[in-house]
């Protein structure tokens, strides 16, 4: 009888850490931000107030749990990042109509893989060639494990839009974001806005340096952000991603990462969109 190893993959501190204060930096900690945030937020989604702090003490949910597994609408962030590197390599210079629907057939993708993840492992000569995600994206083994924040058809549109949205950020401007934004409201008949683009203005060209001072209380404001919100899913992933884009990926305790499963495709992630994506 054959038995199959069914345990996460292990997970370990960064392979390799880019220049402090670089745009590498900052998008490798808005990634990794956004993934810790993730985590923290699922952890209390659904809980009130006494709840969390009955379960977390008094200050509320303060760090990611142990054993954390990101969520679908991390993975659809990562999916998003997948897909519009491998567009940009198919066609360097995109349009707004064509990177919303690049990130139009992503979702599709994702759901495909979200309510069959089996069906693409080990099946990598089946693929179909006009997918926009990759097939490692795809076969990636972590996602055979059930992920928080199941998808149903009653989900809200928004909740499928704003995650891509934070993908499109690390690779566009803000006009672009913009943009594609109402794209993909048009395409999908809403009138929801989404995320609130200002709320990033400039997070790439900050050039505060990290102290221990602001370390602390970006941490601090990003836990309250959390706690606070009625949607901790949505807002973890937004105010990691802010806290990691302006300092980078020291602005986490480093130990943080290695309670995260997807940590290691974060990492490789990063280095990608940095290395194939200026900008649109």
């Amino acid at each position: 009888m054959i038995i199959t190893d069914t345990r996460p993959v292990a997970r370990t501190l960064l392979r390799s850490k880019p220049i402090p204060n670089t745009r590498q930096d900052r998008i490798m900690g808005a990634l990794l931000g956004a993934a810790i945030g993730d985590v923290m937020g699922n952890a209390i989604t659904g809980l009130n107030q006494e709840e969390i702090r009955e379960k977390f003490g008094e200050w509320g949910i303060s760090s990611p749990p142990y054993e954390s597994l990101v969520s679908h609408n991390f993975q659809l962030t990562l999916f998003a990042l997948d897909a519009l590197i491998n567009c940009t390599q198919k066609s360097q210079r995109l349009s707004v109509k064509e990177i919303a629907e690049c990130l139009i057939k992503c979702l599709k993708e994702w759901e495909t893989v979200v309510n069959h993840p089996n069906l693409f492992h080990g099946i990598n000569h089946l693929a179909d060639r006009n997918s926009v995600c990759t097939d490692f994206m795809k076969n990636y083994p972590l996602w055979r494990f059930k992920r928080p924040g199941i998808k149903t058809s009653k989900t809200n549109i928004s909740d499928q839009i704003n995650p891509m949205l934070i993908a499109l950020l690390l690779c566009a401007n803000l006009k672009t974001v913009q943009e594609v934004s109402l794209e993909l409201n048009k395409a999908f008949g809403t009138t929801e806005i989404g995320l609130d683009i200002d709320l990033f203005t400039s997070l790439f060209s900050n050039t505060e340096s990290l102290t221990k001072e602001n370390k602390v209380k970006g941490l601090s404001v990003m836990c309250e952000k959390i706690n606070q919100s009625k949607r901790p899913d949505l807002m973890g992933m937004i105010a990691g991603f802010e806290h990691g884009a302006k300092y980078g990926i020291k602005a986490f305790k480093q130990i943080w990462y290695l309670r995260i499963d997807a940590m290691i495709l974060n990492e490789q992630m990063g280095w990608r969109v940095a290395r194939n994506i200026k900008s649109f």
